[in-house]
C-alpha cells in the first residue's frame, strides 16, 4: 500500500466521494496537510482520523471497517 495519497485516492480507498474528503480540510475539521505542486498529500497514518471525521458527518457508515 502506498504511503501517500491524494484526496481522490483517499476517497476511493475509503469508499467515499472526493469532495467529502476535501471538505474536511476546507472546513477546518482536519488540519490542512502538506501540499505538493498544489495537491494535498495525505499520509497513510491519517486514515483513522479521516474515517472518524467522515463518520462524524455521517458521510461514512459507522460499521465501515478499513482493511488496508
Amino acid at each position: 500500500m502506498p504511503q501517500l495519497f491524494t484526496t481522490c485516492e483517499m476517497a476511493d480507498l475509503l469508499g467515499s466521494e472526493e469532495w467529502r474528503v476535501r471538505r474536511l480540510f476546507e472546513s477546518g475539521a482536519l488540519p490542512e496537510p502538506d501540499r505538493l505542486a498544489g495537491i494535498r498529500v495525505l499520509s497513510q497514518t491519517m486514515i483513522p482520523e479521516i474515517m472518524d471525521a467522515l463518520r462524524a458527518r455521517n458521510w461514512l457508515p459507522v460499521s465501515e471497517v478499513f482493511h488496508g
